[in-house]
């Protein structure tokens, strides 16, 4: 399992369009940061993140509130990402012991009422 997780500079993990970084956790533990794609662009910026993370390997995605609108959201499902849903404001170090601890879990799903809508394409 290799996961995916955005957080910003103060080490919280955050929604997509909120982390400066997109970190990469591969099973032996090591991590790959990158810039998180979603800061240079205006529009489709959940999917532009989404995709950078598949690229980079990934099969699960940590997800608090509002991570993923109902495009994004659909196309992880597609993909057959699985998902960690943890509560807001929550500290990398704190999601990487829960991990190495085993008691966080992984679902397919995510709460519908934490998938925001998705804006409308404008052309």
């Amino acid at each position: 399992m290799t996961i995916a997780v955005v957080v910003n500079d103060e080490g919280i993990v955050t929604p997509i369009v909120e982390g400066t970084i997109l970190r990469i956790i591969q099973q032996d533990h090591s991590v790959e940061d990158v810039r998180n794609p979603a800061l240079d662009l205006t529009e489709g910026r959940r999917g532009a993140t989404l995709r950078k993370a598949i690229e980079l390997g990934a099969t699960t995605f940590v997800a608090p509130p509002e991570t993923f609108c109902k495009l994004s959201y659909k196309k992880a499902q597609e993909e057959q990402i699985s998902f960690i849903n943890i509560p807001a404001n929550q500290s990398f170090a704190q999601v990487a012991e829960q991990l190495k601890s085993g008691t966080i879990q992984q679902s397919n799903e995510l709460p519908a009422d934490e998938v925001v809508a998705s804006a409308p394409v404008t052309k």
